[in-house]
């Protein structure tokens, strides 16, 4: 059989996993920055909860596996072999190239991650109001971000296009991770008080990251895909645009709700629900867009 072909068909499988790969950390990123950004402006007294604890440690395990993972995915995906057949060499060759070097920098702040990880666990509000730990875990959060799109195809388009990815992963970070703290850690304790001091001010926050995560895609998506619908590339994309368009329904119908009925409802259970959708859309978008990072532009 032709080598090349040989080559294609041993690459497939790698590209699966590291979609995957991807996806893993998308999640354990958009979790983790999310949810500490949530907990140190919103919430501070959730970080004294269990719940929120516990997310953002599984945040952590995400983001740092599917980092390593990815960047292992990665090395054999360029060498164009099976997962299985990668070797030491070929690592150490995509290790050398700058490519490399941004999944290194990035597995090592997910090192540091873990520093701020630990002192939110161990001191819980003090942390999270503490001006060292604000900036310290800013600067971990910046450095995630910027390596999320050096690690993307933003790089091939320029420094406008990195500030895009830059605005892009911010916004997503904020709105789904809070999402997420929301979900799991504010409503089910379901205490009135601590609803109507959170929520307004999550809503607010979660708007303006919805005006700057639609202009920044917007600009990427034109940018990379231009107004071609025939590539696989396109299609992930349109899939990616439908969910994204369900998801900023329900975000609506919840701004919606807390903006008219917050302060005088008697249940929260229409509201949970839509939150736990866009927790489910918000999932499926971020499988699109580890789908999108591993398919080849439009143009």
């Amino acid at each position: 059989m032709n080598p090349t072909i040989l080559a294609a068909a041993s690459a497939e499988p790698t590209r699966s996993w590291l979609t995957l790969a991807r996806l893993v950390d998308y999640t354990g990123t958009v979790l983790f920055l999310g949810g500490t950004a949530f907990l140190a402006f919103p919430w501070p007294d959730g970080a004294q909860e269990r719940r929120p604890k516990r997310l953002l440690t599984v945040a952590w395990l995400l983001g740092a596996a599917g980092t390593v993972a990815g960047l292992l995915l990665t090395a054999a995906w360029i060498a164009r072999a099976a997962p299985q057949d990668l070797t030491a060499g070929t690592v150490r060759a995509v290790l050398d190239i700058p490519f490399g070097r941004a999944w290194t920098a990035r597995t090592l702040l997910w090192v540091l991650a873990a520093v701020v990880l630990v002192d939110l666990l161990r001191r819980g509000r003090t942390a999270v109001t503490s001006l060292p730990w604000r900036v310290g875990t800013g600067a971990v959060a910046f450095g995630l971000v910027r390596t999320s799109g050096m690690t993307g195809h933003a790089p091939d388009l320029g420094w406008w296009a990195e500030a895009a990815v830059l605005v892009h992963l911010v916004a997503v970070s904020l709105w789904v991770g809070g999402l997420a703290v929301l979900l799991t850690g504010v409503l089910p304790g379901r205490d009135p008080d601590t609803l109507r001091a959170v929520v307004p001010k999550y809503s607010t926050l979660a708007l303006g990251s919805v005006t700057a995560l639609t202009a920044a895609g917007a600009l990427l998506a034109w940018r990379l895909n231009g107004f071609q619908v025939a590539t696989d590339y396109a299609r992930i994309l349109l899939v990616k645009l439908a969910l994204f368009g369900v998801l900023l329904a329900a975000g609506l119908f919840s701004k919606r709700w807390v903006d008219r009925r917050l302060a005088t409802a008697t249940t929260v259970a229409p509201f949970a629900r839509s939150v736990a959708l866009e927790t489910v859309l918000a999932v499926a978008v971020l499988g699109a867009a580890a789908f999108l990072v591993t398919a080849s532009p439009g143009r």
